[in-house]
This record gives C-alpha cells, sequence and structure tokens, in this order.
C-alpha cells in the first residue's frame, strides 16, 4: 500500500488577474478526481499590482482546501520557498497558473513518488509533446546543455516541473536562495551534489505565444548565463 496518501500543490501567482480563478478551479477539479478531499492548493501572491490577491483571498473562501499567502514583492524564488515551506501532506508539486504543462504530471508523478524521491517532468523527450516559439524551445535547450556541462550532469530538461516528497523537499529549498528562476536550476545542482534518486517523465508543454519582448528574452538569457557563472564558482 502507497505511504504517500495526499498532495499539496504550490502555485505562485503575480499579476494573473486574467487567469488565477478559471486555472485554480481546473487544478481544483483535476485533484478532487485523484484524492479525494486529500489534498491543498496553496497559493503564493507576490507583490502583484493588479487584483490578484483579492482573487486569492476569494478562492481561500469559496473553496476547501485552498489557503492564500501574501508576500510583499514579486519574487519567482521567494514564493517557490515559502509555498513549498507551508506544504502539510506527504507530496508537494509547483504548477504554474497558465496550466501550459500537461496537468497530468501531477498523478503520474503521485503514482511514482514512493520509489523515487524526487520527479521530474521534462519536455525534452521522445514522449513529450511542445507546443512553443522555436525561440523558446532554443533558449530551453541551450540552457540545460549550459548546465550539464557546467555541472558535470545529464539531465534532459533543467527547468522542469518537480514533485518531490515533502519532507526532502523541504529540506532542500532551505537550501536555496535565489529570487527569481534560478531556483529551478539550484534545485537541480542540489539533486546531484546530495544523491537523491529521481526519475525524469515526459510532460507536454504548450505555449502558443511568446509572452515575453525578444528584448526581455535576450537579457534573460544574459543575466541567467553570469548567474551560472557565478553559481558554479561558490558551489
Amino acid at each position: 500500500m502507497s505511504k504517500i496518501r495526499n498532495i499539496s500543490v504550490v502555485v505562485p501567482a503575480y499579476n494573473e488577474e486574467n487567469d488565477l480563478y478559471a486555472s485554480i478551479d481546473v487544478i481544483y477539479r483535476y485533484l478532487t478526481d485523484i484524492v479525494p478531499n486529500n489534498f491543498e492548493i496553496l497559493i503564493v501572491e507576490n507583490g502583484s499590482t493588479d487584483n490578484t490577491a483579492e482573487i486569492a483571498k476569494k478562492l481561500d473562501i469559496e473553496f476547501a482546501n485552498i489557503k492564500s499567502y501574501f508576500l510583499p514583492n514579486p519574487s519567482y524564488g521567494e514564493a517557490y520557498r515559502y509555498g513549498i515551506l507551508q506544504a502539510n501532506y506527504d507530496m508537494v508539486t509547483l504548477y504554474p497558473v497558465d496550466l501550459a504543462f500537461s496537468l497530468d504530471f501531477i498523478e503520474r508523478a503521485y503514482n511514482l513518488i514512493d520509489k523515487y524521491p524526487i520527479i521530474l517532468g521534462v519536455r525534452f523527450h521522445p514522449e513529450s509533446n511542445i507546443e512553443r516559439p522555436f525561440i523558446r524551445v532554443l533558449i530551453s535547450k541551450v540552457h540545460t546543455i549550459l548546465v550539464n556541462i557546467l555541472f558535470n550532469t545529464h539531465y534532459n530538461d533543467v527547468d522542469c516541473l518537480k514533485a518531490f516528497r515533502t519532507d526532502i523537499g523541504k529540506k532542500m529549498i532551505k537550501q536555496t536562495v535565489a529570487k527569481g528562476p534560478f531556483i529551478e536550476i539550484e534545485l537541480v545542482n542540489l539533486i546531484e551534489r546530495m544523491k537523491i534518486k529521481f526519475c525524469e517523465i515526459p510532460v507536454n508543454h504548450i505555449e502558443k505565444e511568446i509572452a515575453r519582448h525578444p528584448f526581455y528574452i535576450v537579457r534573460s538569457i544574459l543575466k541567467n548565463f553570469i548567474e551560472l557563472i557565478k553559481y558554479k564558482l561558490v558551489s
């Protein structure tokens, strides 16, 4: 019999007033089918300038098993850390508001988490379906290659979905410091350094439009490369 009985899903939310309510409703209904009454959704609003905080409060009141938290400043890394540390259930995963990744990752991770303390949902897998602008796919692949070269790892996708046994996730997240998306690199590096058993499974990623201006993407690439070098020097 599985030792993992319930699921915590962390959803960072920054300026998501157009999508938050509908997306949480989808996740809620999905989890109800998998583990009825044995889940929690933790919304971590962080520094939004729109009505995201108000919508999060409304969801907290309307839905059982939803909790909302509020951080003063925009920070994906801080939202990630805070949400994982608030998790009360056996498995914890983080899922984006835009629902761009295949939602069935949660159930497949749940079915494997007894055997593997960490499940990675990777996009660059023969069984994955990717529908994204070419430039975004190229950036993600180059990023993964750079990380693997610098840290002598062999991940198929470093910016992947991650599910943890909650005790393991909390232990790892306490060792991260990144304020932004670089927290994903800290985590995959920690998996390697701590020699934690993990499993990669395919996920689909559907992103029809470029969400950011090309100049923003180029600037992000340069910033991330500098962070990678700095992190390599001190790790």
